[in-house]
Order: C-alpha cells, then sequence, then structure tokens
C-alpha cells in the first residue's frame, strides 16, 4: 500500500510539473480597476503587447471600475487561483483603503500575491500664487511658520495617499497646517487655483492649471527632474528628503501557484527593462522600476507597518 501512494505521489507530481511547463496555454486576463485613460490603464497599456509576446499568450485588458479599485480587486478575488487572472493595483487599494476604511474586506498581505511595481508615480507640490509668485519652497514654509496652522492644505479625502504624505512632508518642513478634505483631486485643485487653499500634493491633474499659472510648482517627489514639468526640481534638490508612495503594481490572488507566479513575474520584469516601453513610460513623466515579488510584498508590509503607526500616534486623523 506505501508502495502505491508513493508511486501516486509521483504520477502527481509530474502531472502537475507538466501542467506547470505547459502555462500558459490560453488567454490571460488583465483587471485594470480604473476607466480606460487613467494611470493605470496608459501604465498596463505600455506593458501589455511585450508581456503577451513573453508569455506567448494574449494579455487582455478589461476595465472594471469602481469603488476606488474595489470591484476589480473583488473580481480578482473570485478568479480561479491559475495564473490567467491578474490585475493592477495602486498604492490605496494595498496600503491607505486597508488601513482607514472599516468595510474593506481584503487583507493585501494574505489575499493576493505580488507580482511586481511596474512604475514609481510622483507628486508635484502646488501653491496659489499669493503663497510664493516664483514657487519658492522656503517662502512657503517661512509663511507658514509666521501664522502657524492658519494655511489650508487640500488632499483628495481624508486617508488618502495625498492626506498622509501630507502630513509627513509638514513634519519634514516643520510647519503646521490645517487639512482640507475634498472629493477627489479636481474640487481640490479648483480652490487651489481660486485661493481657497494654500497649497496641496497632486498628480498630473495639475498640469493644466500649471501651464495657464493658475498655481505655482515648488517641487516633484521623484528621484529625478519629470520630462514634462523640466523645470521643476525634486525635493532631494532642495535638500528635503521626501517622496511619496505612488506607483502601478500587479497582482495575482493568494493560492496560485509559485512557479506560475515567478514566470509571470519575469516576464512583466522583462518588458519593463525593454527600451521601447521604458521610453513609453518616461513619456508619460513616469520612473521605471521592475523589482523582485519577494521587494514588492516587503515595501507593501512595511508601508502598512508605516503609515499604521501615523494614525496610532495622532498625527493622520480619520474623518
Amino acid at each position: 500500500m506505501k508502495f502505491w501512494k508513493n508511486w501516486l505521489a509521483v504520477v502527481a507530481l509530474a502531472v502537475s510539473g507538466s501542467a506547470m511547463a505547459a502555462w500558459p496555454e490560453r488567454p490571460i486576463t488583465l483587471i485594470v480597476p480604473f476607466p480606460a485613460g487613467g494611470l493605470a490603464d496608459a501604465v498596463s497599456r505600455s506593458l501589455s503587447e511585450e508581456v503577451s509576446r513573453i508569455l506567448g499568450q494574449p494579455l487582455i485588458l478589461e476595465n472594471r471600475p469602481g469603488a476606488n479599485g474595489r470591484i476589480g480587486l473583488e473580481q480578482l478575488s473570485r478568479a480561479p487561483k491559475d495564473g490567467y487572472t491578474l490585475a493592477a493595483t495602486v498604492p490605496g487599494m494595498m496600503i491607505f483603503q486597508p488601513l482607514t476604511e472599516k468595510t474593506y474586506k481584503f487583507d493585501p498581505l494574505k489575499d493576493f500575491e505580488p507580482i511586481t511595481i511596474a512604475v514609481d508615480t510622483y507628486n508635484v507640490l502646488v501653491t496659489h500664487p499669493r503663497v510664493s509668485a516664483t514657487g519658492d519652497l522656503r517662502e512657503l514654509a517661512r509663511k507658514a511658520k509666521a501664522h502657524p496652522g492658519q494655511m489650508n492644505y487640500g488632499t483628495p479625502g481624508s486617508g488618502s495617499s495625498f492626506h498622509f504624505n501630507t502630513v509627513v512632508l509638514t513634519d519634514k518642513l516643520g510647519i503646521q497646517a490645517t487639512h482640507v478634505s475634498y472629493r477627489g483631486e479636481a474640487p481640490a485643485l479648483i480652490d487651489l487655483a481660486g485661493g481657497s487653499i494654500e497649497f496641496m500634493l497632486a498628480g498630473q491633474s495639475a498640469r493644466p492649471y500649471i501651464q495657464d499659472g493658475k498655481i505655482k510648482p515648488i517641487a516633484v517627489t521623484s528621484r529625478q527632474r519629470v520630462g514634462i514639468l523640466p523645470n521643476v526640481p525634486t525635493f532631494a534638490e532642495l535638500g528635503v528628503d521626501f517622496r511619496t508612495d505612488g506607483w502601478v503594481g500587479y497582482v495575482a490572488p493568494a493560492g496560485v501557484p509559485k512557479e506560475i507566479l515567478d514566470r509571470v513575474s519575469e516576464a512583466f520584469r522583462a518588458a519593463i527593462k525593454l527600451p521601447k516601453v521604458r521610453e513609453q513610460i518616461a513619456a508619460m513623466g513616469y520612473e521605471p522600476v521592475g523589482n523582485s515579488r519577494e521587494e514588492f510584498r516587503s515595501l507593501i508590509k512595511d508601508r502598512l507597518e508605516h503609515y499604521r503607526g501615523l494614525i496610532r500616534s495622532g498625527a493622520v486623523k480619520i474623518d
């Protein structure tokens, strides 16, 4: 009896190994939990053709927007654990919503398997011209210190990445300012341009307001200057050690075999290294990454602990 059990185990292992070697045998679905044309969608489309070529099967993008990415994650969590369904993700889904929303039902480290981060994104610190007509960080800090708590900064919502990151920034600058929460980035930018608030961290949505001179860019949070804002210095250039958590990455549902996860990760990372893809990413103003599965998991764990500490200390208050 023991012989037959061992023999069956060997056969099962051989069949499993054969299936792994054949994967993928059909198209792979990549859920993008945001509308077409957005950040995650644009990055995913720049990668899809090359990932398809490397894996030998089409990578089909499926936009499933809604509930700040939760609808897409729910679809992913229900998918078979065979590697044929993946999803794009951003820090809000893996870090900030799990920390701030009581109804958020996913554990990013238990329910999903990291694949890789494709790109690092950036924020730009912008002010109303009356705060700094020249876009000078020292002028902003000096005025804020002269009037503690009287300057207002906007964010797209309490507990958003922008909220956490601005709290970190004000601490690094040694200033006190009042948080004004909005329902999205667009209304915050409108109020900034109108002078109702003094400063904020923003994404690429700020660019038209910058071009029209309605707001002033001060610094970008990227490692190097951004091609579409070449005259705006990095925080590092200004002597401030400040970067924001912004990226587009990819995950699979928990339970997918390690061999398949490794193969998917290798395909995405190989595509990100290609000059053609890197040029497309750079043209968007982003920085290609392509880290390992282990590095991605470690980053999520580290940032969850970091921002959880800000909540516990009272530095970030969730409405």
